[in-house]
């Protein structure tokens, strides 16, 4: 089965609202009358113009970050790394959690998820990233709205469903100084 990644739409954010209010309001950034679209991600509320797309984040996003930013997550420590061989050698699967791995690499890519994903397709991961990667490490793929990760194996690249970036990101990397 192919997994493919949707483009984030500004229906599921949280700080995308809509004025009800029967009476028109003045708030510092905005004008807002009744059925205006606004968001209050920023430091102050801004609405939505026509001009605006309806259902994906405006360029003005407060929360879009271009560049994106790429993550590598390696095995924190040879010994986790170990125990994942020893579970690949009997046949047991096992999914990438976040407590398992730190970061090895970051900075930024004009890559997003969807080209990252399609580019390997055809490419090698470290092709299309830029930056040598391993097998069983995880690459995420974060445009600030949706972070993506991405699970490198021998057969490629598998769209993880839940990773925790966070829990790695506190980890401390033990491994080798890859470039």
């Amino acid at each position: 089965m192919k997994t493919t990644i949707h483009r984030y739409r500004c229906a599921d954010c949280p700080h995308r609202a809509v004025y009800l209010g029967s009476v028109p309001k003045k708030v510092p950034g905005a004008y807002l009358s009744f059925g205006t679209a606004y968001c209050k991600a920023g430091k102050k509320i801004r609405a939505f113009k026509r001009k605006d797309p309806k259902v994906y984040p405006p360029s003005w996003c407060p929360k879009l970050k271009e560049p994106a930013e790429y993550r590598v997550y390696a095995f924190k420590d040879t010994n986790t790394w170990y125990l994942r061989h020893l579970l690949r050698k009997t046949g047991d699967a096992y999914s990438p959690i976040g407590s398992d791995y730190a970061v090895r690499a970051e900075g930024h890519t004009d890559l997003t998820a969807r080209s990252f994903l399609e580019d390997t397709e055809s490419q090698y991961p470290s092709d299309v990233l830029g930056i040598r990667v391993h097998e069983d490490e995880v690459v995420e793929i974060d445009d600030g709205l949706k972070p993506y990760f991405f699970h490198i194996t021998a057969g490629g690249v598998e769209v993880l469903a839940y990773f925790r970036g966070e829990a790695a990101q506190k980890n401390r990397y033990e491994g080798a100084n890859d470039p």
